[in-house]
């Protein structure tokens, strides 16, 4: 005899079916983005100046707890303090003795790291486009779905770490950085999420 499932069973098998295609179809830059609790390492930053025929570079230390708190600690040459607490970004230069702050829910979606820094799926914001091996990466580009600051941003991977990002403002304007004794998931004080004034400093923006 034949089987003929019941309405109730059918519906539950295929209540199931959603739970299933999703963790068939999580993309691999989500799975191990989604691995990520803290993370922290030293910085290069290059950007090219094609028509001087030079690169710039500047250093410096990251720090990251998600959701929603960064520092992006320039050492050198120009010490700058970027900073997110969740609410706002703070950007210290104290060659200027000033702070500018703004709030993080008016320019989240101009964040270059935005996709790493809150819990929203990256295809939420993002076309994830794979693209492909070089350098001893594997390469993601992410097309922003709506207008923002970056054109376009790529995330070099290798053993499941983040090792290199590149941010596109246009085809021959792009920010190169990549990262080195890389911690993730390792306890970071508080002390890094806040913002380490030298002197009386001058505030601009919105708190």
């Amino acid at each position: 005899m034949r089987f003929l499932p019941t309405m109730r069973g059918l519906l539950f098998t295929i209540s199931l079916i959603p739970g299933l295609v999703l963790a068939q179809t999580t993309h691999p830059l989500q799975q191990t983005i989604d691995k990520v609790v803290t993370f922290q390492a030293e910085f290069v930053q290059e950007q090219p100046e094609e028509q001087f025929f030079r690169v710039n570079r500047a250093f410096g230390e990251f720090y990251l707890a998600r959701p929603g708190m960064m520092r992006w600690n320039y050492t050198r040459p120009d010490p700058q303090q970027i900073l997110v607490d969740g609410r706002h970004l703070w950007v210290y230069e104290p060659e200027l003795a000033q702070v500018t702050v703004q709030r993080v829910s008016e320019i989240q979606g101009d964040i270059p790291l935005a996709w790493l820094l809150f819990e929203e799926p990256i295809e939420q914001t993002y076309r994830i486009i794979n693209a492909g091996e070089r350098q001893g990466l594997t390469w993601y580009n992410l097309r922003p779905r709506s207008a923002t600051f970056f054109q376009s941003i790529e995330v070099g991977l290798k053993d499941d770490q983040i090792k290199a990002v590149w941010m596109y403002q246009g085809p021959d304007e792009v920010t190169k950085v990549t990262f080195s004794n890389i911690q993730q998931n390792q306890p970071i004080a508080h002390e890094h999420f806040e913002l380490q004034l030298d002197g009386n400093v001058d505030y601009f923006g919105e708190f």
